[in-house]
């Protein structure tokens, strides 16, 4: 019988779900959370991630599955170069992500943050034009990455009557997004943006994607809100966008450095920045996207373990 490898920090209700699907059909060992003891006799990982050593490790290795939508904290190149199949479970999180993405928007918007800290303290703002908050209905969302979590936002966007602009690799219309544009118009399609939300995965060709002259591009009323990968946006360029007035502010889920780095999770501040909204890259962290990210890639394997080729299989070309 052949065994899988769980690199996972797992509750035993999270193993359950792994071995509902799997129980009998392989023998399965879980990360004692010391070593990778026992990975070198593993044909299939699930995991996050893997070290090179212990992919070195791993001489029986064929096939990764990650149980999560990226698969940025692989050593892909490792892995391909060892001709390991490598497979991701995107999709799973996109309606907690999606409605994250709406959660930093309406903070945005209805400035909850600093109302909520000023009544706390006392303060009560005047009913007053400077004090207006603003409506999400009427504005221009655009979706920067139109996959499973960007056509999850737009879906929740037309309940609140916004014109949704969509920008992807292969641009084409459907019924949530009334434009849709190639990466060749990314500006175009950014400056129409009362709200910008980034939905990319990070790869070799959306590294750095959003710079000084796309965020320059934006209306300087503007707000972008970034639940894809940090890197994606240039952190110097949106250090300089936010305190320069070229947009309004920023909410800010994935970050550029994690811990236990030092200079977590922006070296150069932008998190302390007042018009900027951060959480902690917790859009997808809800027990029901867990649930079914857990069993999305234990029916992978069990897809692979038939003989059947597995979903969301990843290639030196498609790193998402």
């Amino acid at each position: 019988m052949e065994r899988l490898f769980v690199y996972l920090r797992l509750a035993e209700w999270e193993k359950r779900i792994i071995e509902d699907v799997l129980g009998g059909k392989i023998e399965i060992l879980y990360w004692s959370g010391a070593d990778f003891s026992g990975l070198e006799d593993s044909s299939i990982a699930m995991a996050v991630t893997l070290p090179r050593e212990a992919i070195k490790r791993a001489g029986k290795l064929k096939f990764v599955q990650v149980p999560a939508a990226g698969a940025d904290n692989l050593d892909l190149e490792a892995l391909f170069d060892r001709n390991v199949m490598v497979a991701t479970a995107k999709g799973c999180n996109a309606r907690a992500v999606a409605e994250h993405a709406f959660a930093l928007m309406l903070s945005l918007a209805k400035k909850i943050v600093e109302q909520d800290y000023e009544v706390k303290n006392g303060k009560w703002r005047s009913y007053t034009e400077e004090n207006f908050l603003l409506d999400l209905e009427g504005s221009t969302l655009t979706i920067v990455g139109y996959g499973n979590i960007g056509r999850e936002i737009a879906r929740i966007a037309k309940a609140f009557n916004m014109k949704v602009v969509a920008v992807k690799k292969n641009p084409e219309r459907d019924e949530y997004c009334d434009e849709c544009y190639g990466q060749d118009k990314l500006k175009e399609a950014l400056s129409q943006a009362d709200y910008a939300v980034i939905a990319l995965p990070l790869t070799r060709e959306t590294r750095g994607l959003i710079g000084e002259e796309e965020l320059k591009s934006m209306k300087k009323t503007a707000y972008i809100i970034n639940i894809g990968r940090g890197p994606v946006i240039d952190e110097h360029a949106l250090y300089k966008a936010l305190t320069q007035g070229w947009i309004a502010g920023a909410g800010i889920d994935v970050w550029w450095t994690y811990p236990p780095s030092q200079g977590y999770p922006s070296s150069i501040g932008v998190h302390r920045l007042p018009n900027v909204i951060a959480t902690p890259h917790k859009a997808g962290w809800t027990k029901k996207s867990r649930e079914k990210c857990l069993r999305f890639a234990a029916e992978n394997i069990a897809r692979y373990l038939r003989g059947e080729k597995p979903l969301n299989v990843l290639t030196k070309s498609r790193e998402y």
